[in-house]
Parts: C-alpha cells; structure tokens; sequence
C-alpha cells in the first residue's frame, strides 16, 4: 500500500516539476520575444533568467540556478547567433534540475534530471534599437 502511495506520489510530484519549469521556460520567451528588460539590468539575458526564476515556482531559487538557465538566438537563415533581432529565434532551456524520488520502487534511489526548452520568434525592436543580449563577463557557474 504505501509503495502505491509514494509511486503516485512521485509521479506526480516529477509532473509538477516538468510542466512548472515548462510553463517557466515559456514565460522567459514570452518577455524576450518583446525585448524589454527589467529595470536595473543592462542585458536582455540578465532579465531573462530573472523572469524565468521568478516563473519557476521556488525550483530555481538556489544560489547557483541561475546558471541553469540558457537563452539562445537563431538567425533562421544563418544558424546561432550572439545578437537579438526581430524575426530572430530565441530558445531558452532549462537544464539540470535534479528530483529524487522519495520511494525508489522500480529503479535505483539517483536522482531524475528534468530538462525542457521553449522558442518562439522574437518581435522587432523597438523604436530605441535591439537590446544589449549577453552581459560581455557573465556570473561564473561552478
């Protein structure tokens, strides 16, 4: 009985995790397709990761989970770019969050990494010119 009981409760626990994070990721690509940033911050990825934290529900609010989150542009025509622009596809993923399961019924007790990524074409800029997107000497990441 109570392994029942865990195994539903990890179940849904795993779900809760993926689609907080997914809905996370796809608030970060919402703000980004605007090009707007936050007040105080000078990078456009800066705010990014910030509204991505603060979708994630408490899941990314750890002193190093910032570095989980990447945000990426692609030029459809020329592959991976540095820069944002309209027309411009911006992806931005999240990986590594690690999960244990509380019950390890039917496989090992290590931990479950939950990865998700959201994209979407990012607006034209506004009138002020496209946003500065990545900060030049970034936070380091252990």
């Amino acid at each position: 009985m109570f392994g029942l009981v865990f195994l539903i409760f990890d179940m849904a626990f795993s779900l809760y995790i993926k689609s907080t994070l997914q809905e996370a990721a796809r608030d970060g690509v919402r703000f980004a397709i605007t090009g707007q940033m936050l007040p105080g911050d000078a990078y456009l990825n800066d705010s990014i990761v910030k509204t991505v934290q603060s979708s994630a529900l408490g899941l990314l609010s750890g002193p190093n989970d910032a570095c989980k989150v990447s945000v990426s542009y692609y030029d459809p025509y020329g592959g991976a770019s540095a820069a944002a622009q309209g027309g411009y596809v911006v992806q931005v993923s999240i990986s590594g969050v690690q999960y244990t399961p509380l019950a390890a019924i039917f496989k090992s007790s290590a931990p479950v990494s939950v990865n998700v990524q959201a994209s979407d074409v990012m607006e034209a800029c506004p009138n002020t010119g496209c946003p500065t997107t990545a900060n030049p000497a970034p936070p380091t990441c252990p």
